[in-house]
């Protein structure tokens, strides 16, 4: 009987960022089958961590700012002050000037813009960083509710902040005709464009420069050849924090879900709190949910739970 193939595709579980937690969960499984690990996240440092692991590199930081450098290639990201939903006055200047000192020689530029919290249209990073983009191979990874969200028009992302700011439809209308604008003059058609309003309107610099959107997990997913791991693994294995009906288990655990889906594999999870029911949990795309013990997630307790789950595994089968 040949042994159960297991693709770990794993998040941030408590203060374990996606390679610690991966990994103690991969070290628990390997003793009763076979293990791809590979790390996932929808933004920010754990992004950096999963990228450097799959590509190599190593991750430089600097104040809010923070790179991943691999041959040929670069990933930027930038975690701005906390702003209001409605902040005209807060500008993505602090962004292009760490843009513009971070790319270097590389010819693909993958900028992390899921830490932007203004919603200047992209405006402040094209005038610090726009000369150093241009010729480049250029990707911006947004949130997953972001990618198709225009910049402007009633669904578009300018209203979306300015009705959660409860702002004055005249100030929201008058807004979104500048937006409008300054869109139509970086290209036509941009002002309605899918994810040119994603991150604050900064989906509108990466299509200027004739650039793709795309999410955090998705291009782990990428990095990692993750359809070809999943279509030749039994079972899936993720793993988060805490799970609930709403919010899913949070993007990492949303998205394997869905990729376990599509190779038609079944997925389990490794979580801390309260379980669903399997009927749940089936609605969530989950086969399964194993409660990590009690306290803060270790790498210990990690691998201790992985490897007592593991054990009933049956080879070759695929079953949680």
């Amino acid at each position: 009987m040949t042994a159960l193939r297991v693709a770990v595709v794993c998040g941030r579980i408590g203060d374990l960022d996606p390679v610690a937690a991966g990994t103690a969960l991969a070290r628990g499984i390997a003793a009763h089958a076979q293990v791809a690990l590979a790390p996932v996240a929808a933004g920010g440092p754990d992004l950096a961590s999963a990228v450097a692991a799959l590509t190599g590199g190593e991750v430089h930081t600097e104040g809010p700012g923070w790179l991943v450098r691999w041959p040929g290639a670069v990933l930027l990201g930038f975690t701005q002050p906390e702003a209001p939903s409605w902040a005209p006055g807060v500008t993505t200047t602090d962004l292009g000037e760490w843009i513009a000192a971070g790319v270097g020689d590389a010819e693909r530029v993958v900028l992390d813009l899921t830490g932007v919290t203004a919603h200047d249209g992209g405006e402040g990073l094209l005038v610090a960083a726009g000369a150093a983009l241009v010729g480049r191979e250029l990707v911006g990874l947004v949130a997953s509710d972001e990618r198709d969200l225009p910049a402007t028009g009633i669904g578009g992302g300018l209203a979306r902040r300015a009705f959660a700011g409860r702002v004055d439809v005249a100030e929201l209308l008058a807004a979104d005709a500048v937006l409008a604008a300054r869109a139509a003059s970086l290209g036509d058609g941009l002002a309605t464009a899918p994810g040119g309003g994603a991150a604050g309107g900064c989906g509108l610099a990466v299509l200027a420069n004739s650039g793709e959107l795309s999410t955090g997990t998705q291009f782990c997913h990428l990095l990692a050849g993750l359809a070809e791991t999943l279509a030749r693994a039994d079972l899936v294995v993720t793993g988060c924090t805490e799970l609930s009906a709403l919010d899913r288990g949070g993007p990492v655990v949303q998205a394997v879900a869905d990729w376990a889906d599509e190779a038609e594999r079944p997925c389990v999870l490794f979580t801390t709190g309260a379980g669903l029911a399997r009927r749940e949990l089936r609605t969530l795309g989950l086969e399964a949910a194993h409660l990590l013990p009690p306290g803060p997630p270790t790498p210990d307790g990690l691998t201790a739970t992985a490897a007592r789950i593991a054990a009933g595994w049956v080879p070759g089968v695929g079953r949680p």
